[in-house]
């Protein structure tokens, strides 16, 4: 996983502005969170599986 940029998230809310979307650090703090399950939740069969289905190779162990 890549690590967090400062400017990565700067950009994506010049982008998201641009579009008429604001953000809060609400809802910053609210995606991070729920990024944070996502990952949690992950495991080696489900990362197998999703890559069985996109017909990619099997990851190096």
């Amino acid at each position: 996983m890549a690590d967090r940029s400062p400017d990565t998230g700067a950009r994506s809310e010049e982008i998201l502005a641009a579009a008429g979307i604001l953000v809060s650090d609400e809802g910053k703090a609210r995606a991070r969170r729920r990024l944070d399950e996502a990952r949690e939740r992950w495991t080696a069969e489900l990362d197998a599986q999703a890559r069985e289905q996109l017909g990619l190779p099997a990851r190096a162990a």
